[in-house]
């Protein structure tokens, strides 16, 4: 249990968030423990996290720089100083970026200034492999030029995650030197990172939270997938307790060597050889972070506390041995709808077993009816 006389309930919560199932997550996590954020909404197409019960006060902006200037006229000057929580690599960026300006105003992700850097896919795998985790061999490339030390197949990589969603239009399977070629013709951009493909059997995530820089680190969970789209992460996982101490040391070197203070998210493929190859670090929230409130770590309210604490803040916690968790509406679209390789009866069965959901909420359930009426066109 959490200790509801704690300081972290007389601080404002703001989350600088676009819509996503991912910024509904954190606002859940806190309104299930009495904390009613102020929601700065920025973009369009607003589906989701607007509908929550959990809402305290919202506020609708074109743009993030906007909500921002909001933010800082209206909250910068608190005698406690307010939490900021957001959910895409664009916002960590953009925070980090402005982190001179907000530290002394607010508790936020950063990397003190330099999370730019870690945000560069060919510089966090450097920082990865020389902390002792295993990479994939890759080559840092002008768009266009063919590797020269790599066998095919190949898998191309954005070199850069805060880019919203445009990292999705230059990942590519090339089986070939014509594949790549291919591929080449439709990435927009100047440099690609090339790597070579590990056929996958699964994926290893594993989120944590992190103070003063990675002076203290923890990870209650992490997770594997049941099955994969074909182009794609899964949506349907099971989460057991991560207490690999020898893989803990070397992420926390990690965290650490990006100066890194806040909720994050590492990934590892895990090769058939059952060899772990390091893929990213998601300097924020990550999609899936309620389902660790659901296993009784509830990650942006224990690193409020643990920040104010200046300890990690494990009170009152312990571990699920494993639970399920499904993000029902993007697993029915591919596995029911277009794959049709999971049957309606298996795919209901599975649903009785989920120890939560990341859209549908039985005490939330106004996001869930929202979406579903705005996604009905795209699922038939």
């Amino acid at each position: 249990m959490i200790d509801k006389n704690h300081e972290v309930f007389k601080h404002k919560h703001i989350c600088l968030v676009e819509d996503h199932y991912n910024p509904l997550g954190i606002v859940r996590s806190l309104g299930e423990e009495g904390i009613k954020p102020i929601v700065l909404l920025c973009g369009a197409n607003n589906h989701l996290v607007e509908k929550s019960k959990y809402i305290g006060e919202i506020h609708y902006f074109n743009s993030v720089e906007d909500g921002y200037k909001y933010m800082i006229k209206n909250y910068g000057n608190e005698v406690l100083k307010p939490f900021i929580y957001n959910g895409s690599d664009d916002i960590t960026l953009f925070l980090d970026k402005h982190y001179d300006h907000l530290k002394d105003r607010f508790y936020f992700t950063n990397g003190g200034g330099t999370i730019q850097k870690y945000l560069q896919k060919y510089d966090i795998t450097k920082l990865a492999e020389e902390c002792g985790l295993g990479i994939p061999k890759e080559e840092l490339l002008n768009v266009g030029e063919l590797p020269t030390t790599l066998k095919y197949p190949v898998f191309t990589k954005a070199v850069t995650s805060s880019n919203g969603g445009a990292w999705k239009d230059q990942a590519f399977i090339c089986e070939s030197e014509s594949e790549l070629k291919d591929a080449y013709n439709k990435i927009k951009a100047d440099k690609i990172l090339v790597q070579e493909f590990i056929r996958k059997k699964n994926e290893l995530c594993i989120d944590g939270i992190s103070i003063n820089g990675g002076e203290q680190v923890f990870m209650p969970y992490g997770c594997h997938y049941y099955r994969f789209p074909k182009d794609s992460y899964g949506n349907y996982m099971y989460f057991f307790p991560f207490k690999d101490k020898e893989l803990t040391d070397k992420i926390i070197k990690v965290i650490r060597g990006a100066n890194f203070t806040g909720i994050f998210c590492i990934e590892f493929l895990v090769g058939h050889d059952d060899e772990l190859y390091f893929l990213e670090v998601n300097f924020r929230n990550s999609g899936w972070s309620y389902a660790f409130t659901a296993g009784g770590f509830n990650l942006p309210v224990r690193w409020a506390m643990s920040t104010l604490n200046d300890k990690i803040y494990l009170d009152g916690f312990q571990y699920l041995e494993k639970y399920d968790v499904k993000q029902e509406l993007a697993d029915f679209k591919t596995h029911i709808l277009i794959q049709k390789d999971v049957s309606l009866g298996k795919w209901i069965k599975e649903n009785k077993k989920c120890k939560c959901f990341l859209i549908y909420n039985k005490n939330d359930k106004k996001p869930f009816y929202s979406m579903l009426l705005y996604k009905l066109p795209f699922l038939k």
